[in-house]
């Protein structure tokens, strides 16, 4: 298996981005934003066992990658978002999501002008 380029999979990729990104929220979701080296922008999907089972927790990261599929061509490149599901979270339809999502980006400035 290759690394897919697009996403943040290993655990320093992780810590990096909490400890030296820039960090948004709102009821549903935590970013955190940390410019890469790379011309693209990756993406890093956490949702902890606190929010509830396996099935509640893959529903929010669905939900999070279908969103960010939409969004993805309006923002700059050159970052790494991580994106932090909360417990609020699973009761979010896909168009409530992406709206969630685009706020949080547009708070953090990522989107192309």
């Amino acid at each position: 298996m290759r690394h897919h380029p697009e996403k943040l999979r290993y655990n320093w990729e992780f810590q990096n981005g909490y400890q030296n990104g820039r960090k948004c929220w709102n009821r549903f979701f935590v970013i955190y934003v940390l410019p890469n080296r790379f011309n693209s922008v990756r993406l890093g999907i956490t949702v902890s066992k606190r929010t509830g089972g396996s099935v509640q927790r893959n529903r929010i990261k669905r939900l999070v990658r279908e969103s960010f599929r939409f969004i993805k061509c309006k923002l700059k490149r050159g970052y790494d978002i991580i994106v932090i599901g909360r417990k609020p979270a699973i009761q979010l339809k896909c168009q409530q999501a992406q709206s969630e999502l685009t706020y949080l980006f547009r708070r953090a400035r990522l989107f192309i002008k």
